[in-house]
């Protein structure tokens, strides 16, 4: 079930959601990194939910280090609402 909301979410996200987001948390971003967040979300949704941390690891050179801990720090505060 909450996959499910999740995935519903995701068909709904923009990158302007993320750019928002990431701005709000004073995170230093450039353009293709929203790009990379964007198409990952869409693109890849089903191996992050099923494998995050080995996704994850996969783009820690294409992320910067505050963005890229970022995104692990709201991932472990979040997961348990899609296990």
């Amino acid at each position: 079930m909450n996959k499910n909301l999740i995935i519903n979410y995701i068909q709904k996200i923009t990158k302007e959601d993320i750019q928002k987001y990431i701005s709000k948390e004073n995170i230093q971003h450039t353009k293709e990194e929203i790009d990379l967040i964007y198409k990952s979300i869409k693109n890849d949704y089903n191996e992050i939910l099923n494998n995050f941390q080995n996704y994850i690891t996969k783009q820690k050179n294409k992320l910067n280090p505050i963005l890229y801990n970022k995104i692990i720090e709201n991932y472990n505060k979040y997961k348990k609402f899609i296990e």
